[in-house]
């Protein structure tokens, strides 16, 4: 079947592909010799990278920073929440170490391990263990799957049989974390066996991965893989993907029309396409030559269309108020932005894909203390915000609250609700005053 293209769309694809930006774009997206570029990881691959991280003396040349990267993002959450209870030894062991504590301690003696004594079926992901602190993380790790609290509760009281028959392990102090890929932030709905387990996500490898890109650019190329699989599992963005990212969605805003073609043609039918087709026109064959950029286009398309559009429905948002990635999106209320600190903005709006058709949203609403400019303009803003929301005005002690405005918003939903949250953000403004 030959394809029908009419003059304007010819005219549209012969502009995207003289655009300079095109040529950058498929330099950026050739498959490397990353392995992660090739493979996808199945759950139990997952928790294999993630023992390998944890791992000091394993050949990523990150030693134990990694680990101690994983301690502080539980400790504080761990900290920040009221779920646990007091009397478990979770919260015990956590309270034990606060960060100041993780900060200067060394764990070079911690070791992984797969199996600690417990059979098979009832197999925990994950043991750190660490002959020298006298402790152990029972970590059961999902990858995008749910926590069950009945599987949660039968590995801590199976691990706790372990521990209090073996004299080696009785005077070791133990907390237990289920890690979830997708977990978020301050979302404080009650997790499965939440009161003996802590519940985090993956957004501590964000710490690793910059780390690692430094030491990347000092010449350790072991930390490749670490920058490569903290880039995967997270909405961190390398300097190389972040460009990617800005250049595809440069070329969605100037290109819509041709970029719309492309992606019309579905990535599994154009080979069959080609192969019955007498003279194959130079979009099917661009495809098939490139199909990383094709799948760039179609990840980004989502975000970069949400955002066109909110820029246009929300009175005025600019580009500079608004970043985004493939599944992820921060927008600067309009009015706040004077509170941009040359780096983030201490209060914005995350939004993100909440189910995995991508078709429906969650909204949140971040203060994030670090990016004030100065710790008393943090404390004006969060009691600003707290006017907004009242959940803003608990757990005083956290650097930052992720709070869940929304959860399933449709698009049409998404596009009134942002206007609304930022009508009512401009006017508490417009009635209080903040000072750096």
């Amino acid at each position: 079947m030959e394809l029908d293209v009419t003059a304007n769309t010819e005219e549209s694809l012969e502009a995207f592909f003289i655009d300079p930006r095109v040529v950058e774009l498929c330099e950026l997206l050739r498959v490397s010799d990353d392995l992660l570029d090739v493979i996808n990881l199945s759950e139990n691959q997952h928790s294999s990278m993630l023992a390998w991280l944890l791992d000091p003396r394993e050949g990523h040349g990150q030693g134990d920073q990694i680990l101690r990267d994983l301690l502080i993002a539980a400790t504080t959450s761990a900290r920040s929440t009221n779920i646990l209870d007091g009397r478990g030894r979770t919260s015990r062991f956590f309270s034990a170490w606060p960060p100041s504590r993780i900060r200067t301690a060394t764990f070079g003696s911690a070791f992984v391990a797969r199996e600690l004594g417990i059979s098979a079926r009832e197999r925990v992901d994950l043991f750190v263990i660490d002959p020298q602190n006298h402790f152990i993380l029972v970590i059961e790790n999902k990858a995008g799957m749910n926590h069950s609290g009945n599987q949660l509760d039968s590995y801590r009281r199976k691990f706790d049989e372990i521990a209090s028959s073996n004299p080696s392990l009785k005077d070791y102090d133990c907390a237990f974390i289920a890690l979830d890929r997708y977990f978020q932030g301050d979302d404080e709905k009650e997790h499965p066996s939440a009161s003996t387990w802590l519940h985090i996500g993956y957004d501590w490898l964000q710490v690793s991965a910059n780390r690692a890109l430094m030491h990347m650019e000092r010449g350790n190329n072991a930390a490749r893989l670490v920058v490569s699989y903290c880039n995967r599992q997270t909405d961190w963005d390398s300097p190389h993907n972040r460009r990617s990212i800005e250049l595809a969605s440069a070329l969605h805003h100037d290109h819509s029309d041709a970029i719309k073609r492309l992606l019309s043609m579905s990535i599994k039918r154009i080979e069959t396409e080609w192969l019955s087709s007498r003279a194959p026109p130079a979009e099917l064959e661009f495809m098939l030559q490139n199909r990383s950029l094709g799948d760039l286009l179609r990840e980004t398309q989502g975000m970069a269309s949400v955002a066109s559009s909110l820029l246009a429905r929300a009175p005025g948002l600019t580009t500079d108020s608004l970043e985004h990635g493939r599944v992820w999106m921060d927008i600067c209320p309009t009015g706040w932005e004077k509170y941009f600190n040359g780096d983030w903005w201490p209060v914005y709006l995350s939004i993100i894909y909440s189910n995995k058709d991508r078709t429906q949203f969650r909204v949140s609403l971040v203060w994030n203390s670090h990016h004030a400019r100065s710790e008393t303009e943090a404390k004006q803003l969060r009691g600003l915000l707290a006017e907004y929301d009242p959940r803003f005005s608990t757990h005083s002690e956290s650097s930052r609250r992720w709070i869940v405005l929304d959860k399933n918003l449709s698009l049409q939903e998404l596009f009134h609700r942002v206007p609304e949250v930022f009508a009512r953000l401009k006017k508490l403004l417009e009635v209080r005053s903040v000072n750096p």
